[in-house]
């Protein structure tokens, strides 16, 4: 109800008052039980008063030959004295002029079907008779009694002779009309009295004296009702905690309403005092109540299904049928225990059908988190069903169905287990190991030192022959004649004495070994101080690179202290945190945990200037939180001379103990070698990362140059020569041939802002986007609009890229050319001799959006002739930096192009390298160099 989740208050106190009313009647169902004088018997009232004084023959109806085909209730006369009259053809009798009436009714020569009550066997017998075989004589009527239909093995009513299948007809002289009245009587007499039951036997008159006994608790009694008391206990848990849950307060209900028919399974003799009327009214309706409850709870936990909680008909059918059955069965004056059954029936068929319809509609967590609640009510159901089946089987007095509800703790405990397992309904129901370690040692110490004076009690009953010796003379002689009374008694007190030592040494060394057993259960193992500093000095000399330093670090930790959680945290440069290692986390757990205290806990760190341990309790209370959360309880911070390294995060131990001073030496010992050994780390990492970083440098500047024009297309009338030098490992610069056509082919020459390997990255992407753009048979032109479209969404901002693509028709002698920002294009005429340099209007690639950038963009044609010389290159080549200061410059390349004009196109390339180096004299390469050399042949 949603009213309690705004007043939870409102159903804690309901919930109180009704769980302690039902206990107070099981107490007192207990009291009474355990108190009420008793004959040590159960009857019930009889079902008739026609009773069958004489045995005659009849013949079994075929429905009960069919029921019993073998011949375990006939006898030589089928009708025994004893049994009572129910029904003659059909017709209830309930009294002589009864029966009379309904003989008189039927033919002579008619046959009849009698249905009995055969007492001795708790059993309704149907026979078959002539009319004339039926004679009064056999019949009579008999006051109002009561059947006895179980009895106590040496019991009172036992050892006074009462039998099962006697008929009680009066006790003390007392008539009654019913059980409940004989029952009356029969507690009104005082214990340890003998009463007398008049019994009818076999048509004869028994007066028995029964001795009456306080019955007391007997075990399965104390079984039951403690079986009850945990449900009920576990109700309380939920119920006062966690009111404001819908989900708890639905457990708690229903583990109450559970607890109470258990806790009353003992009640064997209804009275009619107050307690037996509410027990009347309550049994029942918490019976048929349970089932939904069940069913209702377990749409909501251990966790949500939406199949059942959403489908209300479902929640509701169930309270429709326990109801209904609830209300016929007091309307029928609590008789009709079938309709009882019919309603328990109908509750569990429902019960089935949801479980099969909607079993693979489960989710698996919930399969994950009710498996043990499942495995649980199956075990126990079975232990139950096969308890009940032995106690019934096996015992021919009153059952000890105690015994039968004793595995049904099961149920509770597993609930415990699934909450407190997953932290369920915000409840921490875990027991610290240390205090569990206490218990149960001291448990072992107790059960010993009891099994020890137990033992040593016993001994003096030990049938133990000393032997016949005697000293002489320095001789020990064994004997034939017994020696004397003085000397044997202090011959068995030494046999005594040395068996008690002999048993202590037992039981001492048993004790040890068990409670080595438990140290090493609850991890309470010592260990080697010694040996594991030395341990820890082995592996700190040997792991160099840092991961490898923090897992043998936090693997020795764990393995001497035997800790639930540590962690290893280095700090480069008392800044960050370089490495991370921990132990007892998921990966991700630990990751993000390190990210959130890395700077803090440095800060922090740094103002405790103590080497030693201190708790987490001393930390700002953001990050004591956050450490709490993750189990770590101490820090020990390590330094390098003064200078913070790294730290140690310390969990708590497996066993849940405090640490010792023997502990606190050791995690000082480790912090303070620690420190040299990850100063040592940094240094061989700064070392190792400057060997990878050139590794991999050499590989990036293979793939580079590999990436670039290996083969120069052969395109006739026309000779191509380019090269690439990158300034460092790699660099920006990259040239390309794009040939689509036979007599075809596109330059292109790009140069991207800044030089390294940022520069060789987006190199790589422009390179690549041109080459998938050009097998579109763009021209220059359109081939960098398109480019410009997608590095805009490529590139950083502050990063451009500057290119000059030309387009050769051999066939035609044509050229087409488009510049993007780049150097112009050198083009030297053979006809006139002279070297022009043409610059097409551009923007940079990347820079502007495409339609400033296409706006901007100038394509030019020319016709070229046999001789012409073109040549292509970035400023790498034009800006060289010389010895003396300067730079390379235009005039100096095209003094080249004027003077090796004549030249093949690889040796003008080469003219102009040699020209660069020659210039910048070995000093530091600036920039990137890239050169492509186009001859018209």
């Amino acid at each position: 109800m949603k009213y309690f989740d705004d007043y939870p208050q409102a159903f804690r106190l309901l919930f109180g008052i009704a769980a302690i009313f039902l206990l107070a009647l099981a107490v007192l169902n207990l009291h009474n039980y355990a108190t009420f004088q008793t004959d040590e018997n159960v009857f019930e009232t009889s079902p008739s008063q026609l009773y069958v004084s004489k045995s005659f023959p009849a013949r079994l109806s075929q429905l009960e030959t069919k029921k019993y085909p073998t011949p375990t209730i006939t006898s030589t006369d089928s009708l025994l004295a004893g049994d009572l009259v129910l029904e003659l053809n059909g017709q209830e009798c309930d009294s002589m002029r009864h029966l009379q009436q309904v003989l008189a009714a039927l033919a002579p020569e008619a046959e009849l079907e009698l249905l009995v009550k055969r007492p001795k066997l708790n059993r309704k017998i149907r026979f078959q008779l002539h009319h004339s075989a039926l004679a009064d004589s056999l019949v009579r009527e008999i006051p109002a009694s009561v059947v006895i239909t179980q009895v106590d093995r040496g019991g009172a009513s036992d050892r006074a002779g009462v039998l099962v299948g006697d008929l009680v007809l009066s006790i003390n002289g007392q008539s009654f009309r019913n059980a409940y009245e004989a029952d009356r009587i029969m507690r009104r007499a005082e214990a340890n009295r003998a009463i007398a039951y008049k019994v009818l036997r076999d048509n004869r008159t028994l007066t028995l004296q029964v001795t009456l006994a306080r019955f007391g608790a007997r075990l399965h009694v104390i079984l039951g009702f403690l079986s009850g008391l945990s449900f009920w206990g576990m109700a309380m848990l939920l119920g006062m905690s966690r009111p404001r849950l819908h989900v708890a307060r639905l457990l708690a209900v229903t583990f109450l309403v559970l607890s109470f028919p258990i806790m009353m399974i003992y009640q064997r003799v209804v009275t009619l005092d107050l307690q037996a009327k509410l027990s009347l009214v309550l049994l029942p309706g918490c019976l048929l109540g349970a089932i939904p409850l069940l069913m209702h709870s377990s749409a909501y936990f251990p966790k949500e299904r939406p199949e059942l909680a959403q489908r209300k008909w479902l929640i509701v059918a169930p309270y429709v049928i326990a109801g209904c059955s609830y209300a016929f069965f007091v309307l029928g004056k609590f008789q009709s225990r079938e309709l009882l059954g019919l309603g328990l029936m109908a509750l569990l068929l429902f019960l089935l059908f949801v479980y099969v319809r909607f079993r693979r509609q489960c989710a698996a967590e919930y399969k994950k988190l009710n498996r043990a609640v499942r495995w649980a009510g199956s075990i126990a159901g079975a232990l139950c069903a096969l308890t009940a089946f032995f106690v019934l089987a096996f015992r021919q007095s009153v059952p000890r169905m105690g015994y039968a509800v004793v595995p049904l703790i099961l149920l509770p405990l597993s609930y415990l287990y699934v909450i407190g397992r997953y932290r369920l309904l915000d409840l921490n129901l875990r027991v610290g190991r240390n205090v569990q370690y206490l218990i149960v040692s001291w448990g072992c110490g107790i059960l010993f030192v009891g099994g020890f004076l137990y033992s040593l009690m016993s001994l003096p009953a030990l049938p133990i022959a000393v032997p016949n010796f005697r000293m002489s003379d320095g001789y020990l002689e064994i004997v034939d004649e017994p020696l004397a009374p003085a000397r044997l008694a202090v011959l068995e007190k030494v046999v005594f004495m040395l068996l008690a030592i002999a048993l202590f040494f037992v039981f001492r060394r048993l004790y040890r070994a068990v409670q080595g057993f438990l140290a090493r259960k609850f991890y309470r193992t010592g260990y080697d101080y010694r040996r594991a500093v030395n341990e820890l000095s082995e592996i700190m000399a040997t792991k160099l690179t840092m991961l490898d330093l923090a897992k043998g670090i936090s693997r020795k930790l764990v393995e001497h202290i035997q800790l639930k959680r540590v962690g290893v945290m280095f700090f480069r440069d008392q800044k960050e945190s370089s490495c991370q290692e921990a132990y007892g986390f998921e990966e991700n757990e630990w990751r993000e945990f390190c990210v959130a205290v890395d700077r803090p806990l440095i800060n922090t760190l740094q103002k405790f200037r103590s080497e030693s341990r201190f708790s987490a309790e001393y930390l700002p209370p953001a990050l004591k939180e956050r450490f709490h959360q993750h189990g770590f309880v101490h820090i020990l911070p390590i330094r390098f001379k003064e200078k913070l390294v790294g730290a140690l995060l310390i969990g708590e131990k497996l066993s849940e103990a405090g640490f010792h001073e023997e502990d606190l030496h050791y995690l000082a010992a480790v912090a303070k070698q620690a420190s040299l050994a990850i100063e040592n780390a940094f240094l061989y990492e700064e070392l190792a990362e400057k060997e990878r970083l050139k590794h991999e440098l050499e590989i990036a500047r293979r793939i580079q140059l590999a990436s670039l024009p290996q083969t120069t297309p052969k395109i006739p009338g026309l000779e191509i020569a380019g090269i690439s030098i990158p300034a460092l490992e790699v660099g920006g610069d990259y040239f390309d041939y794009l040939n689509g056509k036979p007599d075809q082919i596109t330059v292109i020459v790009g140069d991207v802002s800044g030089k390294g390997t940022s520069a060789a990255l987006y190199m790589s992407k422009v390179q690549g986007i041109l080459r998938s753009l050009h097998d579109f048979g763009l021209s220059p032109r359109e081939l960098f609009i398109r480019a410009n479209h997608l590095l805009r969404q490529a590139l950083d901002r502050s990063s451009f890229v500057t290119s000059i693509g030309a387009c050769f028709d051999a066939s035609a002698k044509q050229l087409r050319l488009a510049r993007a920002g780049h150097l112009p294009l050198f083009y030297y005429q053979a006809r006139t001799g002279r070297i022009e340099m043409i610059t097409p209007k551009g923007l940079g690639l990347g820079l502007d959006d495409d339609r400033l950038f296409a706006a901007e963009l100038e394509e030019r044609s020319l016709n070229y002739e046999t001789g012409d010389v073109f040549l292509f290159v970035t400023d790498g080549v034009t800006e060289a930096q010389g010895e003396h200061g300067g730079e390379f410059g235009e005039e100096s390349l095209t003094e080249i192009l004027s003077r090796n004009f004549a030249e093949p196109a690889h040796r003008i390339r080469d003219h102009v390298i040699t020209a660069v180096k020659s210039f910048v004299n070995g000093e530091y390469q600036h920039d990137d160099l890239t050169l492509v050399v186009v001859k018209a042949i």
